[in-house]
């Protein structure tokens, strides 16, 4: 055995790197062991020796270089990629998939990736997409056979789209108050509430009394408008701005007489609904409107006790809410019911008025003590000289 030196194992490296590209697998393989018998070799020199071996077909002697290569180094791309290669040979398209999905995170990271890598990374991604039809497909048919698709299912495809990555996880984040132990409810199904069905039958009349709304003039405001005693923070570019305006008839807990008396059949309507009841704060009820081209840019409501309903009144084509995951457009006479603390927008894409009757209720989940509790709690706050502020939307 030759003399060893500090100097030695990278040269003997070097040399192995130049044997491979002489085409000399053998005596590649004999530089880079020598070097790793020194004990002081680097990942490059053990990913050399695996590259050697791949050379020669000793899968089992690649995958152990391979193995001490990414103990020593475990963002080499290169030896990720091999590495996700032999599971590929062994067709194990999930285990491939775990390591080329590493190694292009890792480059996906760096600020330039070496062009000799390009090809390499376009031929791993396209192996992940396909393995990841390939695995999608194997669990529908498989699950498919065990019923998936009936009725009753829905819930758990839901729950699939996100190990599919189809949807994302949205959790609920209310701005100021977060009660926990609720469950993740985007939108709900409005047949289980008693209230929907004589709502929706009143919405030929509701429409009515809007569009004399519409015609006294002056009754909308802009929604979103500044408090004297807080900061104007414009967070959604909609502060002032008409095109997302309200004609409130229920305004923090006290009717608004002048727009309640053109409207009796929604507030005898609204009468009937279990509203929230804060002092001071609720129930909100009020015309929406968005105007052509307007668009509520992604955001979260105040708090994640109560559900944001929708009566639309009028919805041109071209008109949706997105809460979380899922996008809808409202259908006029169809009551939405949405947990506004989870991510949502909304936007008008037509160039006609989308008008639709909102207002609050108390979550179905809160007992009676527990509303009762975070009534006292808001109205406690109220107390402390805090100006009381909206929460509808």
């Amino acid at each position: 055995m030759p003399e060893q030196h500090s100097g030695e194992p990278a040269g003997l490296t070097s040399a192995g790197f130049q044997a491979l590209q002489r085409g000399d697998a053998k005596a590649a393989r004999e530089h880079f062991e020598r070097a790793t018998m020194s004990g002081t070799a680097g990942a490059d020199t053990w990913f050399g020796l695996s590259l050697a071996h791949r050379h020669l077909g000793s899968a089992q002697a690649e995958r152990a270089a391979l193995d001490r290569t990414l103990e020593l180094n475990p963002r080499s791309v290169p030896a990720l990629v091999r590495k996700g290669d032999l599971y590929s040979a062994q067709a194990d398209a999930r285990a491939a998939n775990t390591f080329y999905r590493a190694a292009l995170k890792i480059a996906g990271s760096m600020r330039a990736t070496p062009p000799e890598w390009r090809a390499e990374l376009e031929r791993i991604a396209a192996l992940v997409q396909g393995n990841a039809r390939a695995f999608e497909q194997h669990l529908i048919d498989d699950l498919g056979r065990t019923g998936l698709g009936r009725p009753g299912t829905e819930r758990f495809a839901r729950a699939l789209d996100l190990l599919l990555g189809r949807r994302q996880i949205f959790q609920q984040q209310p701005q100021v108050f977060y009660f926990p132990e609720l469950p993740q409810i985007e939108f709900y199904d409005r047949a289980d509430f008693s209230w929907t069905a004589a709502l929706e039958q009143d919405t030929a009349a509701i429409r009515e009394e809007l569009r004399a709304i519409l015609r006294a003039g002056d009754r909308f405001g802009p929604y979103m408008q500044p408090s004297p005693d807080r900061p104007a923070f414009d967070n959604n570019g909609l502060l002032n701005d008409p095109s997302w305006s309200a004609c409130h008839l229920i305004r923090n807990g006290e009717e608004v007489a002048a727009n309640a008396a053109l409207c009796p059949v929604t507030m005898n309507a609204l009468r009937r609904l279990p509203l929230c009841r804060i002092a001071g704060r609720t129930p909100t009820a009020l015309f929406s409107l968005l105007r052509p081209g307007t668009h509520i840019p992604p955001h979260h409501g105040f708090l994640n006790t109560r559900l944001i309903c929708h009566l639309p009144l009028i919805v041109p084509p071209g008109c949706a809410l997105r809460v979380g995951n899922e996008t809808r457009p409202w259908k006029e006479g169809e009551v939405v019911i949405f947990d506004d603390s989870m991510e949502h927008e909304a936007w008008n894409r037509s160039s006609e008025l989308r008008v639709v009757l909102l207002f609050d209720i108390w979550r179905p989940e809160l007992t009676a003590a527990e509303r009762g509790l975070v009534a006292a709690m808001l109205e406690s706050i109220d107390r402390f000289g805090g100006a009381r502020r909206e929460w509808s939307q």
